[in-house]
């Protein structure tokens, strides 16, 4: 029990040194959380008013489902409980690290390694600098899926191993844990990794005949992972509803140019942030390829690309201040890349030499799964290869970025790396344990000289370089050429210069770590260490390797006062002026340019109702409309107008203001009667209709909904139709006229789960002008309502409870007869 303790005491101890400002009350600069909260705002709004989340929320978008934004619905038995167990309720990122240790170090027991080894490898693996660079960026719910993700892959193991009663009931458990950190991407690698393994078993079992064990082991392991699916079921099947009508669904506009097709992301955005094929080395070599878009990677006064932007002319130097990129590597989305995966280069060392010194047990599926992952991590640069996953392994083409899959190597080499350095430290014959030593150290050279081949073999120069270098050569004027040509030239060669340095320091750097561990192993084969001399020296050393490129990118800088944090969330003047009007209305943020306003402009939504936002599955009708229609700006105001869009926020030096609002009279407001209505055959007529036309008069609509309606609306000039009240999930109108009418309502059509009645009969929403409702409307007065009922959420409330149940109920089973075993043992 003492060394289980030590372990959660380090991983306390050293979880709090790494996140000190955290205890003196900083916070982090986390630019997606920022964003979350302002997306997130509205919905807790309504919660504080209320006591629970709404299924729809009014903040960004003109309103979209709420399911990917805030929790939905109530569970009194949620096994998030125990996952506020195993984190201890330490502040975050704490708790991310201290999650990721304590669940690498269960599958290390599960494997039965020395609790001191696992220790060692769990720092690694929780440390691994893919997930401080996460955490640096926000990315919060991916982080906390990596951390079970070991978790649940040990629980497997448990019973793969005959371990039924705990393995069961661990696995329904981390198997929900995983998917309730909803980052579906990174459960999707989860149950790859998953089958690969089992399909690994499930073949050594067939050769052994050992039927039941198939039986027995597959039949609980399945009924597990459905209780932990159950579990998030009100999640998981609101969300598949929801995917089904986003950008990950299709639009009816797609086209296979585009990055949406008619069916889903198109090949090419599916496969964006692809690596190079041989950019994965960077889990042993981390700067290899640069190490990361934006930091700064080589000293200022060493770098040969800065000295030339300070002795060229200091306009120049700053129009190119933004080629000063030191990654040239294959990611080539926005932003490019926050750093490498670095994995650690003793930790690939120790599993590199696993692939000649362990047993087949594990080694043969762990680099089939490595392999095949790191394949897959190249994407369009092995688009032949990876074209086959996207069109025939289910919902892999649901998915972006390529790279991302570099977390399976990561558990699966961390993982390696415990049980070979376990194994050596076992292993009784030391001249057979010699022979093999010296195999593996030939794998190890091998990696090296893969290194050297690319650093002799590549240009060192980035998509940037490219870029910057086009733009010398279009330069028609002679003069102005030859004077940018020669300074622009000699910048770019210092870039390059820079990269080489940085590859050959870091190659330099993991064979110096790498001397470390093997000497020391060397010295334990010889009787001249041991085996804690070794534990020790291979285990600080390999933490001190990982940490030493991870604090380049997580560190003090990265955190800041709470109460400047909380700043962030405090209005602006033109928001308290905004907000001065508490009527119902929309607003557009295009202060900081039409494209951040639909790809990063959440924080308007904190107090407002926004036309814009931020998310990464948006519905597609609402991206079609972004893209077809409010990316012209200005030049789109009848959709502006139909959106109930009352105020736009620009930029301006004016007043000593850096923000000014625009108030637009034409806003429609939430609902109106219009004159005609205008049919087009297909959604991209309907669509082309918006950029020019009257939405106070005219409602255009698809012709194949013609024969829902009756004949035009007749004018009645005393016809009036208002908003009552919109409370997220319930909206009420009251509307009279003395003859039939058309409404139109300013509020996103979204056909699974809207429901519409008059006076309390229900009555067909019509999709109109692309993206809004419509109602026919019989003369007289009326109660309209709109009500958001989702089948999805109501019919998989009682099923997740119910899974939930089940697994309390397996687990404290499981401890107790697990008590009343070890009683009668003594």
């Amino acid at each position: 029990m003492l060394p289980h303790i030590i372990a959660v005491v380090v991983f306390i101890v050293v979880a709090l040194v790494y996140c000190k400002p955290t205890l003196e009350g900083k916070v982090l600069q986390q630019h997606d959380v920022t964003q979350w909260k302002g997306m997130a705002q509205n919905s807790f709004d309504f919660e504080k008013k209320h006591g629970y989340f709404p299924l729809w929320t009014n903040g960004m978008f003109s309103g979209m489902p709420a399911f990917q934004i805030t929790s939905v619905g109530s569970n009194p038995v949620s096994i998030i409980y125990a996952g506020n167990i195993l984190t201890l309720n330490l502040p975050k990122p704490v708790s991310f690290f201290f999650l990721a240790c304590v669940c690498f170090y269960f599958l290390s027991q599960v494997l039965r390694v020395n609790p001191y080894i696992g220790l060692f490898g769990a720092l690694s693996y929780a440390y691994a600098t893919y997930n401080p660079i996460i955490v640096a960026v926000g990315h919060d719910t991916k982080m906390q899926a990596i951390a079970y993700l070991p978790a649940f892959i040990g629980s497997l193991l448990l019973l793969y191993d005959k371990r039924y009663l705990w393995g069961t009931a661990l696995t329904a458990l981390f198997t929900g844990l995983l998917i309730s950190a909803n980052h579906l991407q990174i459960t999707y690698y989860a149950f790859l990794i998953a089958l690969i393994m089992s399909i690994s078993f499930g073949i050594k079992w067939i050769k052994e005949k050992d039927f039941k064990r198939i039986v027995t082991a597959g039949g609980l392991a399945i009924g597990a992972a459905i209780l932990g699916i159950l579990v998030n079921a009100v999640m998981l099947f609101t969300t598949y509803e929801y995917s089904k009508r986003t950008i990950r669904g299709g639009s009816q506009l797609g086209d296979d140019k585009g990055s949406v097709t008619k069916t889903g992301l198109s090949k090419d955005y599916a496969m964006s942030y692809s690596m190079y094929k041989t950019e994965p080395l960077v889990m042993m070599f981390p700067r290899m390829y640069g190490g990361s878009s934006g930091n700064l990677e080589v000293a200022e006064d060493k770098s040969k690309a800065i000295e030339a932007l300070q002795q060229m002319p200091q306009q120049l130097g700053q129009q190119l201040q933004g080629a000063l990129q030191f990654y040239w590597g294959g990611i080539d989305g926005a932003g490019g890349t926050s750093g490498p995966p670095y994995l650690g280069a003793i930790v690939c060392f120790l599993a590199l030499l696993g692939f000649v010194l362990l047993d087949g047990k594990h080694k043969w599926w762990i680099l089939i799964a490595c392999a095949l992952t790191i394949l897959m991590s190249s994407g369009k640069y092995f688009e032949g290869f990876n074209g086959l996953f996207l069109k025939y392994l289910p919902m892999y083409d649901k998915f972006r970025a390529p790279s991302m899959i570099l977390v399976v190597p990561t558990l699966l080499l961390s993982m390696m790396s415990v049980l070979t350095l376990n194994n050596i430290l076992n292993e009784a014959n030391k001249d057979l344990l010699f022979q093999k030593y010296k195999k593996g150290l030939l794998v190890v050279a091998g990696v090296f000289v893969a290194a050297l081949l690319v650093y002799f073999t590549s240009d060192f120069t980035g998509e940037v370089d490219r870029m910057v270098s086009q733009n010398i050569s279009a330069i028609s004027d002679p003069q102005q050429k030859a004077a940018i040509e020669q300074p622009v030239r000699t910048f770019l060669n210092g870039l390059k210069e820079d990269r080489q340095s940085l590859f050959l320091g870091d190659l330099l750097r993991s064979f110096l770590f790498i001397l470390v561990a093997g000497t020391a192993i060397l010295l334990f084969i010889k009787k001249k260490l041991n085996a804690i001399a070794v534990t020790l020296a291979v285990g600080i050393f390999a933490f001190i390797d990982v940490m030493a490129i991870d604090v380049k990118y997580l560190n003090a800088e990265h955190f800041q006062e709470a109460a400047d944090y909380d700043n962030t969330f405090k209005p602006t003047a033109v928001d308290e002026q905004i907000l001065k009007d508490t009527g119902y209305y929309r607003v557009f943020d295009v202060s900081q340019g039409i494209n951040a306003a639909f790809n990063g402009g959440a924080l308007t939504s904190y107090f407002h109702k926004s036309i814009g936002g931020y998310h990464p599955a948006k519905l597609s009708i609402y991206q079609d409309i972004i893209e077809k229609q409010l990316y012209n700006f200005p030049n789109c105001l009848p959709v502006i107008d139909m959106l109930n869009t009352k105020y736009i926020i620009t930029s301006a030096q004016q007043n000593g203001q850096q923000l000014m609002v625009q108030p637009n009279p034409e806003a429609l407001g939430a609902c109106w009667f219009v004159k005609s209505l205008d049919y087009k055959k297909t959604p991209a007529e309907v669509m082309k209709a918006l950029t020019n036309f009257n939405p106070k008069d005219t409602a255009i609509i698809e012709e194949s909904l013609k024969q829902n309606l009756a004949a035009n609306p007749v004018k009645d000039s005393a016809a009036y139709i208002k908003l009552v009240y919109n409370d997220n999930d319930i909206i009420e109108y009251k509307s009279s006229s003395k003859s039939p009418e058309f409404a139109v309502f300013s509020e996103v059509y979204y056909d699974a789960g809207w429901v519409a009645t008059i006076d309390g009969k229900e009555s067909p929403i019509i999709r109109t002008n692309y993206v809004l409702r419509g109602l026919q409307v019989p003369a007289g007065d009326h109660k309209i309502v709109f009500e958001f009922k989702p089948v999805s959420f109501y019919n998989s409330s009682k099923a997740a409870i119910g899974a939930s149940a089940i697994i309390w109920l397996l687990l404290l089973g499981s401890a107790v007869i697990t008590i009343r075993k070890s009683k009668s043992t003594t």
